[in-house]
């Protein structure tokens, strides 16, 4: 596998990379082993003597997940997110329709990385659905 990335002048993280960004390879088997084992692919990362010695690749991926998370946040807080609560302009009805499973449901969809971040800090399993988390 190595000496056919070299004969193709590609290194193993373009490969990787092109693999997860390339819409034509979405649904892509490669692909799919690549994000179901993301989390020992992370793990191997980050226990790489090599990793444990730069700590600017160590903040470099802190500041890419805090940043997901503002995004996440930014985009189920907002009006246009359908999530926007104001508790001083709030109509009864409104407050008769609020569902925490309907909204535990959006944001999971709507902010996965968030939605684990939850799961993590509640000692849930990232894969779990609101109602797994909710029990």
């Amino acid at each position: 596998v190595i000496a056919m990335l070299q004969d193709c002048n590609l290194s193993a993280s373009q490969f990787i990379i092109s693999i997860l960004k390339c819409q034509k390879y979405h649904g892509h088997h490669l692909a799919e082993d690549l994000l179901v084992r993301s989390d020992e692919i992370i793990e191997a990362l980050i226990k790489h003597p090599s990793w444990q010695d730069n700590k600017s690749q160590t903040t470099a991926s802190c500041d890419a997940l805090r940043e997901q998370y503002i995004t996440e946040i930014k985009l189920i807080s907002s009006e246009e997110g359908g999530s926007h609560f104001g508790p001083s302009h709030a109509t009864i009805q409104q407050l008769e329709e609020f569902s925490i499973e309907e909204m535990g449901t959006e944001m999971q969809s709507r902010a996965p990385a968030l939605w684990d971040l939850l799961g993590f800090l509640l000692g849930a399993d990232s894969s779990s659905s609101f109602e797994d988390v909710k029990d």
